[in-house]
């Protein structure tokens, strides 16, 4: 379903957050996705984590009018299933020093068959419970989730029950194939997020590899946006 909003995946979100929304990205690299989600919806509130230090200076630049602007709100943080610090496994290539991978970078370990590929640097960086980070923060909803983990997205989700009831909308990586050592799988990722409320809008993927998927809380499947959110 949906399959024209391959390229335009925030043009079918919108149909199911506020124009106001809350978003919360994990994984925000170099910061072009965060521009377009204050470009798609110029009254939101984004928070922005990147637990790259290199790839998060890159983030703060592109950022850095609309972050003194108080529309984003960048952390040089990783979100996990705990508080501490974590290893990070930046990923440089199979050559083991080109930056193009870095997007790549996971919590999780290389599988071994991947680990030729998955060659870099290994950085210990700030993690947070994303529940435990909200409440110190006074974030009380979030609207809109666009998870970019590299297979650490149930541990992440599982860890913060309370946020997640109030979230409308997941833009999620999906994997099929064993990248990284205990990373999720689509398919209990799918049945985690149905089992919590959610169904899946529309799903794009390779076969047995990689793809991306929407999930939207149920209660706003059958509402139009004008009811659903309309100020009191």
């Amino acid at each position: 379903m949906f399959q024209e909003y391959k390229k335009h995946p925030l043009d079918l979100v919108s149909r199911f957050i506020p124009n106001d929304p809350v978003i919360f990205e994990a994984g925000g690299h170099y910061g072009e996705d965060t521009i377009r989600f204050t470009e798609k919806w110029p009254l939101s509130k984004v928070i922005s984590f990147e637990p790259n230090p290199d790839a998060f200076k890159k983030l703060q630049d592109a950022v850095c009018k609309r972050s003194s602007q108080g529309v984003i709100q960048a952390y040089n943080l990783a979100v996990n299933n705990y508080n501490g610090t974590a290893t990070l496994n930046v990923c440089y290539g199979t050559t083991g020093d080109n930056p193009l991978f870095e997007g790549a970078s996971s919590l999780l370990e290389a599988s071994p068959q991947m680990a030729i590929h998955y060659q870099g640097p290994k950085v210990e960086v700030p993690c947070v419970i994303l529940d435990d980070w909200c409440k110190k923060n006074n974030i009380e909803q979030i609207d809109f989730m666009w998870l970019d983990l590299e297979g650490l997205e149930l541990q992440v989700l599982k860890s913060s029950p309370s946020i997640l009831t109030t979230v409308k909308a997941i833009y999620t990586e999906t994997n099929m194939y064993d990248f990284r050592k205990g990373m999720t799988k689509y398919k209990e990722l799918r049945s985690f997020l149905e089992a919590s409320g959610f169904t899946m809008l529309s799903h794009w993927y390779f076969e047995g590899l990689q793809g991306n998927a929407i999930f939207i809380k149920k209660e706003y499947l059958h509402v139009s946006p004008d009811q659903q959110f309309k100020k009191s």
